[in-house]
């Protein structure tokens, strides 16, 4: 009979189960479901529900700053907020955009890290990084649009533990 303790494998999967559940709770301040640029345009008071329920207010302002670099034909495909992933496994203060190319796209012209149009966007097929002082830029610039969370390594996330 092995010992818990005893076996390496075993206590570093229950670590990382431990660990993942953690990662998991700190994220419940993200969207449970975003929405589109356009159909928050629309409304006075913009809020999408985040995954523990309460609602996160997104500036009517932003919104309309955001839409003058977006264009009118991509509003609908730019999903709000913009969820910002601090990803400990890529190393220090590394951080990159969940959602699709079209979000990222976004955030790289904020930021001025390119001067292609959007039409262009997949051919720019570099993954984006950021580090802090390009988070913190974007925040003073579009804060209410923005929302910070842990990246969860996959190892952690898909991890189930084993009924053998």
């Amino acid at each position: 009979m092995t010992s818990l303790f005893n076996s390496k494998g075993t206590l570093e999967r229950a670590m990382d189960a431990v660990l993942g559940h953690e990662l998991r709770k700190l994220n419940t301040h993200l969207p449970k479901q975003r929405r589109s640029l356009n159909e928050l345009l629309k409304e006075n008071d913009p809020t999408v529900e985040a995954s523990d329920g309460t609602d996160i207010i997104l500036k009517k302002s932003d919104l309309e700053e955001l839409a003058t670099i977006v264009p009118a034909e991509y509003q609908d495909r730019v999903k709000l907020p913009i969820i910002v992933l601090r990803r400990m496994e890529l190393g220090r203060s590394i951080y990159t955009i969940s959602g699709e190319r079209v979000e990222e796209f976004t955030v790289r012209k904020i930021l001025g890290l390119t001067n292609l149009e959007y039409y262009q966007m997949y051919k720019d097929q570099e993954a984006t990084f950021l580090y802090r002082s390009q988070v913190t830029e974007l925040l003073r610039k579009f804060q209410s649009l923005i929302v910070i969370g842990f990246g969860i390594p996959k190892e952690l996330f898909d991890y189930a533990p084993s009924r053998d």
